[in-house]
C-alpha cells in the first residue's frame, strides 16, 4: 500500500465494504447475503454471473486480502435452524463454522 495514500485516508485500513447479493431458490425462496469485507479487504470481487443458474457449492466469489465474514437471510419459516447454533446463540456465544457445515435444513 502506498505511504501517501495512507498519508492522504488512514481510513483505508479500517473500513468494511459490504455487497448484497440476492437469489431464488426453490427451496428456500428469496435467500440475502450480505457480504462484509472487515479489516483491511482491498475488495469484494464475485465470479458467479446474475440471473444464471448456478450448482450448489459453486464459486460465488471471494475477499482479496484480509478478514471478513458473511450474512445470510431466508425468508420467514424456510428454515429450521440446528438445535446447537440456537443454544449457542441463546447464550450469547458465536459458533464456529466452517464452509460446508450445517446450520440447519429447509423447513416442512
Amino acid at each position: 500500500m502506498s505511504p501517501i495514500a495512507l498519508r492522504r485516508r488512514i481510513g483505508i485500513l479500517f473500513e468494511n465494504r459490504r455487497a448484497l447479493t440476492r437469489l431464488e431458490s426453490e427451496r428456500f425462496g428469496l435467500v440475502t447475503i450480505v457480504e462484509i469485507g472487515a479489516t483491511c479487504v482491498g475488495s469484494i470481487v464475485s465470479t458467479f454471473r446474475p440471473q444464471e443458474r448456478v450448482a450448489k457449492g459453486a464459486e460465488k466469489g471471494y475477499f482479496q486480502f484480509g478478514g471478513s465474514s458473511m450474512i445470510t437471510l431466508f425468508e420467514s419459516g424456510r428454515v429450521r435452524l440446528d438445535a446447537d447454533l440456537l443454544e449457542h446463540t441463546s447464550q450469547g456465544r458465536e459458533l464456529f463454522a466452517r464452509m460446508g457445515d450445517r446450520m440447519g435444513a429447509a423447513a416442512g
